[in-house]
């Protein structure tokens, strides 16, 4: 019995590695396969390239598909202009130089490449002689995401004396060559993409010079949703009042504080840049209701990121307002179905009325308010982020009893 398990042990141990071995094996080949029909794909592309007249040659970046053998290649072909003797691309040459060559880059991946790196081919193309006008200027577009690094693929078209259009290179670089002189507007657009003010489609002017180029920048990015929740900051439970204005501060922005309309919570405010320092947001329509308005104060700081939603929390001062009667005997009746409002420099807001218990809780931008209940003004309260409420039980900081 014991020689058969050892036999059995010793055939599995054979087994699974003539099982690795083989998969290994066949990995090989079909990477080396893939390789084999990439490479034929990249020449072929290159010769595309050769053989296209050279006016006709497309600038910037184009993505196409080919199947083989069940297996989806991607083609990537990125054609940029480059300066004699250039490190780096049309985009970021100086003014004083002039575009000499086109550079083409093919790049051929395909699905599961598993560490196995792309196939890649270049080429540098010299434009024929006479092929473009020598009383020509250039621009050059360099498109940024918020981290300062190129963003490819994005549309950028330029509209005035010609008009053209290219997807930004890898580099985030689209690059207009020996356009007519004159005066152009340059446009960045991407579905789902802002720039700096939160605009989708961006414009900007250039002005062409001959034999200059102009080099025009766009910080561009996939646009940031926050959902902020406007909520009690002591036990969250108190509904805010409707209706009050929404803040998000940034120092780039223009100017650097926006407002948003809207009512109720949560608010998702859509098509925001997201600036890698994030927002200072807040609730309320006067200084006072800002955080910062008083010393040692400090707003919400909610952080943006591309193409995410955001959700934090605004925390703001809850009020609880108790409306009781004395009969005479000694007792405290709560008294119900009384109308609390509340007025002050953030606005005047209808709270709603008071429960069986007598009591309603809500809560309210900073500031000072007047608290009105049944058309009365039973009490002016100041609501500070730095100071300490006089009143309250500890569960509710401002505590205002109301005996009628």
């Amino acid at each position: 019995m014991i020689e058969v398990m050892v036999a059995i042990f010793i055939f599995a141990l054979l087994v699974v590695g003539m099982t690795v071995t083989m998969g290994s094996t066949l990995n090989m080949v079909r990477n080396d396969r893939n390789r084999s029909v990439a490479a034929n794909l990249a020449a072929q592309e290159m010769d595309t390239v050769r053989s296209t007249a050279f006016e006709a040659l497309p600038i910037g970046q184009s993505v196409t598909t080919q199947d083989v053998g069940n297996v989806t290649y991607t083609i990537t072909r990125e054609s940029e202009w480059v300066t004699k003797s250039a490190s780096a691309g049309a985009c970021d040459a100086p003014s004083g130089s002039r575009p000499a060559y086109v550079r083409v880059n093919v790049l051929v991946t395909w699905p599961a490449m598993r560490g196995v790196r792309p196939v890649e081919s270049n080429t540098i193309i010299t434009p024929p002689v006479g092929a473009y006008d020598p009383v020509t200027g250039h621009i050059g577009v360099k498109v940024l995401d918020r981290d300062g690094k190129g963003e490819p693929s994005i549309s950028v078209a330029i509209a005035g004396p010609t008009s053209q259009s290219q997807q930004t290179n890898s580099d985030g670089c689209a690059f207009f060559a020996f356009v007519p002189e004159g005066s152009y507007t340059v446009t960045a657009s991407a579905a789902g993409y802002v720039d700096l003010q939160g605009v989708s489609a961006p414009t900007q002017p250039a002005g062409v010079v001959v034999g200059a180029i102009t080099n025009i920048s766009f910080q561009y990015d996939q646009a940031a949703t926050l959902s902020l929740a406007l909520v009690g900051k002591d036990t969250g439970s108190a509904a805010p009042a409707s209706s009050m204005g929404l803040y998000l501060h940034n120092t780039h922005l223009t100017p650097e504080t926006m407002s948003v309309v809207g009512a109720g919570s949560p608010r998702t405010i859509t098509g925001l840049f997201p600036y890698a320092d994030g927002y200072e947001v807040w609730v309320g329509d006067c200084a006072e209701a800002d955080p910062a308005y008083y010393v040692g104060g400090s707003r919400t700081s909610v952080a943006a990121e591309p193409g995410v939603t955001t959700t934090a929390s605004i925390p703001l001062p809850e009020v609880r307002v108790i409306v009781q009667t004395d009969p005479g005997d000694g007792t405290m009746v709560p008294v119900p179905n009384q109308q609390v409002d509340a007025a002050g420099c953030a606005g005047t807001f209808s709270i709603g009325q008071t429960d069986v218990s007598g009591q309603t809780v809500f809560a309210l931008p900073w500031g000072t308010w007047g608290i009105w209940v049944g058309g009365v003004l039973i009490e002016t309260v100041a609501l500070d982020p730095t100071t300490p409420p006089a009143d309250g039980d500890g569960a509710w900081p401002w505590d205002l009893p109301v005996i009628q």
